[in-house]
């Protein structure tokens, strides 16, 4: 996995397991080099660098396992009798330096190196498999936060979906009877454009109400719907501006001989009788 420098995501770049990967020696002299570099750019990854190599260095510790003393006897043993030729004359020759081309990587300690070399069987068992582990790991707590975020995203869709759907269906249960009578309520003096129609179940003796055209509220009053019935008025109930735009909820309309519906507007909380110079729309029974 080789990232771009001048793009790379911190957290992203240290949950890849790259770290994990150099460290054990498992990774391609591209990612050793991209390694170094973004250790020496960012400090949060060479930190957690240096924490992946005291972890490794933890583990091996803790399996390391010290050799028969019976091995130590008998190299020596082999050792002693083994002849010894005459060492040759040394000859004066130019010396060779090695050039690393290899990048520093900062962080590794000589301890890790030196543990490194003698410990490979140790690090490709227990190294390699603690650091694919360790990825695996990683890898699934990605995937499981993403699925999370997505469900609580879906179940959060669901559930709007779901509220919209039940509310549907309460107002076509209203509409759906032929009883349905549609009430139309025009603007008076205070708002003459003002349109907003009940279509009232006198079967069921439910309404619903949706406005055609009316101006919101101010902050502190709201709506009260009326009806007039045996010459009087009567309230139906209280409506907030989203509520009267798109569609209400199916409401009781149980007073008898109701001759006209009306809108006045109130406090927040209504009021007992209708605010007459408040009134928004009034609209009479036909029929």
């Amino acid at each position: 996995m080789v990232y771009i420098i001048d793009i790379v995501d911190i957290n992203e770049y240290i949950a890849s397991g790259i770290l994990e990967s150099v460290t054990l020696g498992l990774a391609s002299p591209q990612e050793v080099q991209e390694v170094a570099c973004l250790s020496k750019i960012y400090p949060e990854i060479q930190a957690e660098f240096i924490r992946v190599q005291k972890r490794c260095e933890e583990m091996m510790l803790e399996n390391a396992q010290a050799p028969d003393p019976s091995v130590r006897a008998s190299l020596l043993k082999a050792i002693a009798e083994t002849p010894q030729e005459k060492a040759p004359e040394k000859k004066t020759e130019a010396k060779i330096v090695a050039l690393n081309t290899a990048p520093e990587i900062i962080g590794v300690s000589p301890m890790w190196k030196m543990m490194a070399a003698a410990s490979v069987i140790l690090v490709i068992g227990i190294g390699a498999l603690w650091f694919l582990s360790n990825r695996e790991v990683k890898r699934m707590d990605n995937i499981i936060a993403s699925m999370e975020k997505d469900q609580l995203k879906n179940d959060q869709i669901l559930q709007a979906m779901t509220i919209e759907k039940d509310h549907l269906q309460t107002v076509q249960e209203v509409l759906a009877a032929e009883s349905v009578r549609t009430v139309k309520m025009t603007g008076t003096a205070m708002e003459p454009e003002a349109t907003v129609k009940v279509m009232w179940n006198t079967d069921m003796k439910k309404a619903v109400m949706h406005a055609e055209k009316i101006t919101p509220p101010p902050a502190n009053m709201q709506y009260q719907l009326w009806v007039i019935a045996d010459g009087k008025p009567v309230s139906v109930g209280l409506f907030n501006y989203d509520e009267v735009e798109q569609m209400t909820e199916p409401f009781d309309v149980n007073a008898q001989n109701i001759t006209a519906f009306a809108i006045t507007l109130e406090k927040m909380g209504g009021s007992p009788t209708p605010t007459m110079e408040k009134m928004v729309v009034m609209g009479p029974i036909n029929g």
